[in-house]
């Protein structure tokens, strides 16, 4: 676990701990190591909490006929957590090459050790908050979803990475495609209304850079940042 040390202790999930303190807490919770030298798509995660150590993954909700929606994105440092959905849902996991995932004792998580260290004690802290933000992430997606037009799907998403950096100017992390299968919407039909709404300046974009020049009142209401990944 020495090996991962320099990028996790940059991470949020171990904050205030130092090295010794993160390989303590790694060792209670009886972290075990699962390597991804290729992609490849995951259906159970192989544990119900894992930490990104490298890397990074993409959960996704598979519907009917082929459809699918994007969840969110996980990179290094990121706890991942399946318990609440395992085997109720058609989850799957997009594992990049590369990554290296860190498994989790679900036991050992759900209370502190019986010395009660610190280390311990920290990371469940930082675990809770680090949740806390993913559900919020989640919630604003929610928003996104209850808009009952691609237009204003788009408005309230490009709002909120507005917000998330702190400029007008985005670079949007995802494809057409992938913001099409994100906002639940027709690829076509997304397209179209993008190319309309630069038409009448309301955006201009070019590939995955984004600039917004006219803001709603509902989606500029809706510009709050949340903490988790979009």
């Amino acid at each position: 676990m020495e090996k991962h040390l320099p990028a996790l202790r940059k991470q949020a999930l171990f904050r205030g701990m130092a090295d010794g303190e993160i390989l303590r807490v790694l060792a209670c919770l009886h972290a075990r190591e699962a390597q991804f030298d290729r992609a490849r798509t995951v259906w159970e995660a192989g544990s119900r909490w894992a930490v990104v150590a490298a890397g990074g993954l993409r959960a996704l909700l598979d519907g009917g006929q082929g459809s699918r929606t994007i969840l969110g994105d996980y990179g290094p440092g990121d706890l991942l957590s399946t318990g609440a959905v395992a085997g109720a849902l058609p989850l799957r996991f997009d594992v990049r090459a590369g990554t290296v995932l860190l498994l989790l004792d679900g036991g050992a998580m759900a209370e502190p050790c019986e010395e009660g260290c610190r280390a311990h004690l920290l990371f469940l802290r930082n675990a809770a908050q680090a949740l806390a933000g993913r559900e919020e992430a989640l919630l604003y997606k929610i928003e996104y979803l209850s808009k009952r037009s691609t237009r204003e799907k788009i408005m309230n998403y490009l709002a909120q990475q507005t917000a998330l950096q702190g400029t007008r100017k985005v670079n949007v992390p995802y494809s057409r495609q992938e913001l099409a299968d994100f906002l639940a919407v027709d690829r076509s039909a997304m397209c179209s209304e993008l190319s309309r709404m630069q038409a009448e300046g309301v955006i201009r974009f070019e590939r995955k850079r984004f600039e917004v020049r006219e803001l709603t009142p509902s989606a500029a209401a809706a510009a709050s940042p949340p903490r988790g990944r979009s």
